[in-house]
């Protein structure tokens, strides 16, 4: 299987300092729910608040610079700003948490979410097999019969709920069933997020082409999918005995790809079925490429009542995942034609961050040895940041590892918006890793 980049998209503003905008002195302090910007454009006064991320849980005693001047969250997680125009860079930092600036903030309120520096993420453990699978035909001689089981992940393409590490025996991951010919076991078991999930399983006969240790160049033949009932599950969670039961039908979808991006050979697209509050459902077999643009797709009946979204990524290789571009198509009816590929930004060596590119915004990640040490994100144009010295300094001694983004989300405007709605409107992104020195 091929892995899929995710995406950090952490929504901001940002620029320096400018020209008077209208007066903001009578705007009442308002929380943006998931985070953003509102009340634009700013003139005079300017409402901060901090809060945890993915929440509207306030961080109080956090440090919010604006300009030359420091001031502190209250129990609300609120800093309140006078004297002020547009546009403004905002920084805010916690004990705990990544350090988060936002460049060229133009409005009268924003929130800033703050991500934990060591985010640590609840998981479920589940076991079943699925009905019938023994039933189903042996696979061709040299062949073999796989049904990978997957939970629907989470709206958000960075959540790092989606990226679940699974068991192992050995070098095989335990969420598949597997019939070799000589051999045939369906008793999978899958390490989960929490919440409102759907469980499911694609099934397909796989061909190695007479390399059995090289997964790379095998192809693979839709047999069916599977899937099981709506289920919330909480921490530490165990359930037993889940039964995957086949699912009645099929429909085609459809994939037009663009021309290739320069250095950026390796493209694939994957269907994905939007449920609603249980998230959503990833089919990655058979891959949908240039050279494979139709596949038969679960129905969108039953406990997977939903509709069809495409993503698309470009990488330089398989093994490759960055630098990168991808596209979103929404609301799939049966064809999706993917965009054309944003352009990779630069993210070269340095102390100051390179954000250049296109889209409409664009953001940048320091990260050190797993844990994110701040988050960056331009919407106002600026092409090169120079991070504030803060104190305590959130990235300490020593380089840390850039992750640069350019996004782009049609209607995105940085006076008025929120996070969750961005993330969900998004088009095309692109990104690069670098090396980052103080």
């Amino acid at each position: 299987m091929k892995s899929m980049v995710l995406i950090v998209l952490v929504a901001a503003c940002g620029g320096s300092s400018g020209g008077g905008g209208d007066d903001t002195s009578g705007v009442d302090p308002k929380l943006v729910a998931g985070g953003g910007v509102a009340d634009g454009p700013l003139g005079g006064t300017l409402h901060v608040h901090v809060v945890e991320v993915d929440s509207a849980t306030p961080i109080a005693g956090a440090a919010v610079l604006v300009g030359g001047t420091t001031k502190m969250t209250d129990a609300a997680g609120l800093a309140t700003f006078t004297g002020v125009d547009a546009p403004q860079t905002v920084t805010a930092t916690a004990t705990g948490h990544a350090a988060a600036t936002w460049v060229g903030v133009d409005g009268a309120n924003v929130t800033l979410p703050l991500d934990p520096s060591h985010r640590t993420v609840p998981t479920a453990h589940v076991a079943g097999t699925i009905a019938g699978w023994n039933s189903l035909p042996n696979p061709a001689f040299g062949h073999y019969m796989l049904g990978l089981v997957l939970y629907s992940f989470l709206d958000d393409p960075a959540a790092p709920e989606n990226s679940i590490a699974q068991p192992m025996m050995g070098t095989t991951p335990l969420n598949t069933c597997l019939n070799t010919g000589l051999s045939n076991s369906c008793a999978w078991q899958m390490n989960t997020r929490i919440g409102l999930q759907v469980h499911s399983a694609v099934i397909v006969e796989g061909d190695p082409h007479g390399t059995n240790s090289d997964l790379s160049d095998d192809t693979y033949q839709l047999v069916g999918y599977a899937v099981g009932q709506p289920v919330t599950l909480a921490a530490g969670q165990q359930v037993a005995a889940e039964s995957l039961v086949m699912h009645p039908g099929t429909m085609p979808l459809a994939v037009t790809f663009p021309a290739p991006a320069s250095g950026l050979g390796h493209v694939l697209a994957i269907p994905e079925l939007a449920l609603g509050d249980a998230g959503r459902m990833v089919f990655p077999l058979p891959g949908l490429s240039p050279t494979l643009t139709t596949a038969q797709v679960p129905s969108p009946t039953g406990a997977l009542a939903g509709h069809y979204e495409v993503v698309a990524l470009a990488t330089p290789s398989a093994a490759a995942t960055t630098p990168f571009s991808t596209a979103f198509v929404h609301n799939v009816t049966g064809t999706a034609t993917i965009p054309s590929w944003l352009a990779p930004p630069s993210a070269g060596a340095g102390a100051a961050i390179s954000l250049t590119g296109g889209g409409n915004f664009h953001t940048a990640q320091l990260s050190r040895n797993g844990d994110t040490l701040w988050n960056i994100t331009v919407l106002d144009g600026t092409t090169s940041v120079t991070l504030p010295t803060v104190t305590p300094d959130p990235l300490g001694t020593g380089t840390a590892e850039l992750a640069v983004t350019a996004a782009e989300a049609p209607g995105f405007d940085p006076m008025k918006f929120d996070v969750p709605a961005t993330k969900k409107a998004l088009i095309r992104a692109a990104g690069a890793k670098g090396t980052f020195v103080r």
